[in-house]
């Protein structure tokens, strides 16, 4: 949609980008079909509504504390420290400052400091979410004993 013009990358967002099918809905499914990016959900029960669905990891992801991340280089578990001045409409007008466990991953997420919260489910969440695009320092937290094996130790 970028690239076709329709949505200007500095202010593209989840509520920008269904507005734009809302308004738009010959091209609606021609957009949809076109971008790679696009997921496609399955209907799954979840056990308890305030975990959400189950992760690439295998594990349900807890909103507020779940970190998609870039599969080829992050192994599932890991946790990570994300600051993000940024990053203030999650926490109330704060900065984000957050221990995370990567858990998922995604196909547009590429890189060593690429990440995707999870915010939750509901349209609330979903707000929440779909207007992240903030800068952050990610800190990988491992092991001293790991970390001396890269020489940073």
């Amino acid at each position: 949609m970028i690239e076709r013009g329709a949505i200007d990358a500095a202010t593209v967002s989840m509520q920008s980008i269904r507005q734009w099918l809302a308004d738009h809905p010959d091209e609606a499914q021609s957009v949809l079909w076109h971008n790679r990016s696009f997921i496609f959900f399955r209907e799954a029960e979840v056990e308890d509504p305030a975990l959400g669905p189950v992760a690439a990891a295998k594990v349900p992801l807890e909103p507020g504390r779940s970190l998609a991340v870039d599969r080829m280089i992050h192994t599932f578990g890991v946790p990570f420290f994300i600051a993000s001045d940024s990053l203030t409409h999650i926490d109330g007008g704060k900065p984000f400052r957050r221990l995370m466990l990567a858990l998922d991953t995604g196909s547009a997420i590429v890189g060593p400091a690429r990440g995707d919260i999870f915010t939750g489910s509901g349209d609330e969440a979903g707000r929440l979410a779909g207007s992240v695009r903030n800068p952050a320092t990610f800190f990988v937290l491992i092991p001293k004993a790991a970390a001396a094996r890269y020489g940073h130790g």
